[in-house]
Order: structure tokens, then sequence, then C-alpha cells
């Protein structure tokens, strides 16, 4: 029997370490987003054109809220030249469009766009288009901007998760978890209310601030200008953040008293818990940020509420180990240390429960936010991520350590678990800056593929891959190994989802056997394109690939 228990607990500490590996890579992502980006403009960026367009569009990746003065048209003076009829399509709000008079003289003009994402953040930028003149010679290109997170927004967002993860993790563990025997009836002791104050005191205060914190970046006002009555009215009223704020504030109120009552052992069915407004606050976050923004955003919604609750759970459940721990060192003879070792076991089964879906559902949202290893290691998303990595495997090792050492209970294990929630803390602090630093796919990096077509093996890149002027490089190889030096034409054709006038077409020139290259501006627009390769060879065969690829931003 002794050897059977020995064998199970190397087995948990075996599991615990495989799913801790697979949610270490992706902790927390899922609840960071990417700033919108244009995917389609009407005139395209840099396009040059024989007349006046009669309508300026401008369309991005998800829905976005226009601002007002939020899309105009100038001229190379800066002059004001659109009809000041700016709007969002009533049936695309992924769409805005203004008006522009047909008789615009020939000349340099430049779109200006500035619109709300679905993060809640100012997004603006340019895009250039000209009017019977050759704007690709101007090197003139599309711009883009995007909100940075500053130490007030980092510092609220921890708050916001540390407190959820103190009031739903703890009340879990103190409801179901905390040691008690059958004729005591248990009420909360002293520190078990000030750390759950605390942790809804934090919470409250990070969730209120963050309607002037968001009201500063919707409106791109600052310091007291934040907390004007007019923004945050503005904010309120013509955003999802703000709909959701008042959810999230009238739950806030009433989360204590419906706690004081679930938490009171003479509640006979435990399980009523789950009718906790608590619970109700990580769905509330689940649809702030891309998740909604997706085409079919339910999955990726109901990933990012999982993985809060989930990361809830099991850093509450750690505070909640530390307290127990903690009150049998100073009273022990409130509960037998058998007893003790038991609940923090129970816990362990609990703990590698919310890994193993932490390591799930944040897989699946890096799958959405870093599509190259590039981007994992080049972007500022990716950085942090990986920053954020290192804070989370000392995490995993102090419970592995404490997991090890629980032979019995003593000072060296509280000090442990102390040691694992600093490290989650950490972790928190750098998910709250990867919450608003644009994703990966802004900067998915140069393009390098490779295909075989008929025994022609066709290499494609791209570099930078970006929106405006990129180099494009195509090789080609014969089957029998060597460059194919019959081409008479090699041609790239752009397409994408979002393009609706069809592909737009750019003919390479060779410059050494089998290597074909050239400039262009025919990536528009960011998000995910095709590129088809066309090569005409001197006998009119006509060889035909295509390559998907992401355009950063």
């Amino acid at each position: 029997m002794i050897y059977i228990n020995e064998l199970r607990q190397k087995l948990n500490v075996v599991v615990i370490a495989i799913c801790g590996f697979f949610a270490a890579l992706f902790f927390m992502p899922m609840v960071a987003s990417a700033h919108a980006y244009v995917v389609q403009s009407s005139p395209a960026v840099s396009q040059s054109l024989s007349k006046a367009p009669s309508i300026v569009e401008v369309q991005f990746d998800e829905n976005v809220q226009l601002v007002p003065g939020g899309l105009t048209v100038t001229d190379v003076d800066n002059h004001r030249v659109d009809l000041q009829d700016a709007k969002l399509d009533p049936k695309n709000h992924r769409e805005i469009e203004v008006h522009v008079p047909a008789n615009l003289q020939k000349g340099l003009y430049t779109i200006h766009w500035q619109v709300i994402s679905a993060d809640g953040h100012m997004v603006q930028g340019t895009i250039p288009f000209g009017i019977r003149i050759d704007v690709s010679s101007l090197q003139k290109g599309a711009t883009e901007t995007g909100y940075i997170p500053g130490a007030a927004m980092i510092l609220d967002r921890t708050a916001q998760y540390l407190g959820i993860s103190i009031i739903i993790g703890l009340s879990v563990f103190l409801r179901f978890l905390w040691p008690t025997s059958k004729e005591e009836t248990r009420r909360l002791s002293a520190s078990q209310k000030w750390v759950l104050g605390f942790g809804w005191a934090i919470l409250t205060v990070g969730m209120a601030l963050s309607l002037p914190l968001q009201t500063a970046i919707s409106w791109s006002v600052h310091g007291l200008a934040s907390f004007s009555p007019t923004y945050m009215l503005q904010t309120l009223n013509f955003t999802l953040f703000g709909y959701l704020w008042i959810i999230q504030m009238l739950l806030l109120l009433i989360v204590p008293a419906v706690i004081a009552v679930l938490l009171n052992p003479r509640v006979r069915h435990r399980w009523w818990w789950a009718l906790s407004p608590i619970f109700l606050l990580p769905i509330t976050m689940g649809l702030i940020g891309h998740a909604v923004a997706q085409d079919n955003p339910t999955l990726p919604v109901i990933a990012v509420v999982v993985h809060i609750y989930a990361a809830s759970v099991w850093v509450g459940g750690i505070v909640g180990s530390i307290l127990l721990v903690h009150s049998w060192l100073r009273d022990k003879a409130s509960v037998e240390q058998k007893d003790i070792l038991h609940a923090i076991g129970r816990f362990s089964l609990v703990a590698i429960i919310s890994i193993a879906l932490l390591g799930l559902s944040g897989f699946y949202g890096a799958l959405i936010h870093i599509p190259t290893l590039y981007a994992l290691f080049h972007t500022g998303y990716g950085q942090t991520l990986l920053v954020k990595l290192l804070f989370f495997f000392l995490m995993l090792l102090f419970a592995l350590i404490h997991r090890l050492r629980r032979a019995r209970v003593t000072s060296s294990l509280r000090t442990f678990m102390v040691m694992e929630f600093i490290a989650s803390v950490a972790v928190f602090v750098a998910t709250s800056l990867l919450t608003n630093l644009p994703t990966g796919q802004n900067n998915p990096g140069p393009v390098h593929k490779t295909q075989v077509v008929s025994g022609d093996k066709i290499s494609f890149s791209v570099t930078p891959n970006h929106v405006g002027e990129n180099q494009f490089t195509v090789s080609i190889i014969d089957n029998e190994g060597k460059p194919l030096t019959n081409a008479q034409q090699v041609t790239l054709a752009f397409g994408s989802a979002s393009i609706p006038q069809g592909a737009e077409t750019l003919r390479l020139s060779q410059t050494q056997p089998g290597v074909y290259t050239g400039k262009g501006l025919s990536l528009s627009g960011g998000g995910r394109w095709t590129v088809t390769v066309d090569v005409l060879t001197n006998t009119f065969t006509d060889i035909k690939t295509t390559f998907p690829i992401t355009v950063g931003q």
C-alpha cells in the first residue's frame, strides 16, 4: 500500500509537469488582443486613379466604431476635401465610408482614419492615393498607429486579475476543500475575511478605474480629462466596453452579500455556489476583445472564459492553501495535520485540471494570435510572452517543490507556496501588458515557402511582408535539380477575401537563372492573403501554385 501511494505521488508530479509544460507555453494569452487593422481600402494604398472616386471606403479585420471626425480626406496642402458625411456602414460594421466631390483635381490625396477597435483602443492611420499621378514613384505607404499600454493600465489590469482570482479561487477553496469536522459549525476567520475583502476591494477599484482609463484610450484624452463626465458618458453609451462595465459594477455590488450567504456552513447544498454572480464576471471579461470580433466568436469567447476560470481557481487555491497552512502553524489544535495534507492533496488534483484547461484554451488562442515563430521572437507581444513564461516556470517549479515536500506541514512548505503566489502575480503583470499589445499577427515576419508542382520545386519569399512595398522572389528548380531556364514569364496574383474587385497582379523579372524578383505595393492591407505564382514556359506549359500568407501591419 505504501509503495502504491508513493507511485501515485510520483505519477501526480509527472502529470503536473507535463500539463504545466503545455500551459506554460500559452498561459493567459487568450485575454490578449490585437488592435484593428486595415485589410482593404478603396482607393487602395498608393493607387493612382484616372478620376476622383465618388466614395472612399476603409475596411478593417474586425468590427469598429467610428469616432466623430474619424474619416477625412485631405489634399497635398492638408486641406480637407471630403463631403464630411463619414459614417459606419450599417450593413457591415467593419467598414467606414465618406463621399468626396467628383471635381477633385490632379494630385496627391490622403485618407485619414480613426476608429475604436474591438479591444476598446483608439487606432488611427493614413492611406495615400493619387489622381492622374504615379503615387508609387513617391514611395508613399500606409501608416497605422495604435495604443501602447502605460503603467496605469498595467497596474489596473493586474489588480483585476488578482482580485477575481482571490474571490473565485479562494471562495471555492473555502467552500469545497477547507477541512472541517462534522460537528463544527465553522465561520470565516478574521484572516479569511480580510483576504476575501482585499480581493473584492482591488477587483472593485480596478473595475471602477478601468472606465476613465478606457475613456482616455478611446477618446485620446489625458489626465483629469479622462474623468470628465462628458467623455465617460460617451464611453458608456457608444462602446461595448461601456455596456459591460455597467454590468460588472452591478455584479460587484451584490457579490459580498452572496458570498457571505453561500460560504455559511448552514447552506446545505454546496453546489448552490454556482449561482454566485461572481461567476458572471469572467463572461463579461470574455466579451471584451478580439474573441467577440471573430467571424465565429462562440468558441473563442468560450476559450477566454474557461481560461479566466481556470487561472482564477488555481491562483486563488494557492492563496487558500497558504491560509490553511498558516492557520495550522498558529493553532495546531484547530485541525489535524493529516486533514491539512489531505485538503492540499485534493487541491493538487484541482490544480492539474486547471493547468490542463489553461493549456488547451491558451494553445487555441496562440494559434490565432501568433502565426509564426518569427512573431514569437521578434514582436513585443511574443517577447513579453516569453518573459511571462519565465515567471510561469518559476511558479510551476515552486509548486512541484512543495508538492514533493508535503510529507508534513512546515513553515518551509508555506514559504514555497508564497513564492508560487508571488510568481503568479508576476505572470498577471506580464498578462496585463499582453492584453494591450498588438499580437504577433501584426508582424509575422518574412515569408519563405516551398511547394512541389509536377516535379518542379517552386520557392516563394516576401520581405519584409507588411502593408506597403515588399520584395517578392520566386526560385524555380526543375525535376532534374537544375534552375528552370525556359520560363518566359513569371506572374504573381494577389488575392484576399476582403478584396471585392479581384486580384492584383505583378510580373517578376529574372535576376539569375531560375530566380525571379520584383518590388511592389500589391499587399495593401494586413491579414490573410493568397499569392498565386503563375509560370509560363517557352513551350507554353503553365505551372501554377498558390501560397497562403499572413501579411503584417
